[in-house]
C-alpha cells in the first residue's frame, strides 16, 4: 500500500493526483515541542475526505525520559480533542530524528521506549518509531526495545536494508524518496 506523510510544508495537497497514483494512506505531523501543526486539523479533515487511511507522527525534542513522557501525553489529548480516534488505523510515529537529542547526550532508545510505552498504557496499540536507516542501526538500540514496537525507516534507496538485516524486527512502513514525483513532491512510503 503506498502513502504520503505530510506537515506544515505542505499546505496545498494535490489529493487527485495521489489517489491517480494509487496512495491510500497519509501520515500527517500532529506536531512538536508541545505546538499542533497549523495545517494539522485541515489535513486530517482533507485526507478523510478523499477517503485516506489515517496515521500520524509527533517531531520530538525530548531529551529525558520525562519529557518523552509528556510528549505522548500532549499526544493523547491532541487526539482525543481533535481527531476522536484511539487508534489511527496506519499508527502513532515518535519522529526520533532531531540533531539536538543526540547532542544532548541523551538515552535515545530509553526515550523511544518511554514514548511508545506511555501510549500502550493509554490503549492505543499501534505506536512505533520513525526515523533514518542512519539512526536505526547507530544511534538507536532496537533491540533493546521490545519486539512489538514497528519501525517506520526513512531510507531513500532501490530497497528497505533495515528489513533485511534486522529480519526480527516490525518493519511496517518505508520511506523511499521525499519527491514521489514532479506532480507529487511529497513523502512516498510503502506500508508492508
Amino acid at each position: 500500500m503506498k502513502g504520503i506523510d505530510v506537515s506544515a510544508w505542505q499546505d496545498s495537497i494535490n489529493w487527485q493526483g495521489l489517489k491517480d497514483d494509487g496512495c491510500e494512506f497519509v501520515i500527517v505531523k500532529i506536531g512538536q515541542s508541545y505546538k499542533l501543526t497549523e495545517t494539522f486539523l485541515k489535513q486530517i479533515r482533507e485526507a478523510e475526505e478523499n477517503g485516506m487511511k489515517l496515521g500520524v507522527y509527533y517531531y520530538s525534542k525530548a531529551t529525558s525520559i520525562e519529557e518523552a513522557q509528556q510528549e505522548a501525553d500532549w499526544v493523547d489529548q491532541q487526539l482525543q480533542q481533535y481527531v476522536g480516534v484511539k487508534n489511527p488505523e496506519i499508527g502513532i510515529w515518535y519522529d526520533m530524528e532531531d540533531p539536538s537529542i543526540r547532542s544532548s547526550g541523551a538515552d535515545i532508545t530509553a526515550l523511544c521506549s518511554a514514548f511508545v510505552s506511555t501510549l500502550n498504557e493509554r490503549g492505543y496499540t499501534y505506536v512505533g518509531i520513525y526515523s533514518s536507516y542512519n539512526w536505526l542501526t547507530s544511534v538507536i538500540d532496537v533491540y533493546s526495545l521490545a519486539d512489538y514496537v514497528p519501525y517506520w525507516v526513512a531510507q531513500y534507496n532501490s530497497q528497505d536494508d533495515f528489513s533485511l538485516e534486522y529480519p526480527t524486527k516490525q518493519v511496517k512502513i518505508w520511506q523511499y524518496t521525499d519527491h514521489v514525483s514532479d506532480d507529487l513532491p511529497y513523502d512516498g512510503n510503502i506500508s508492508y
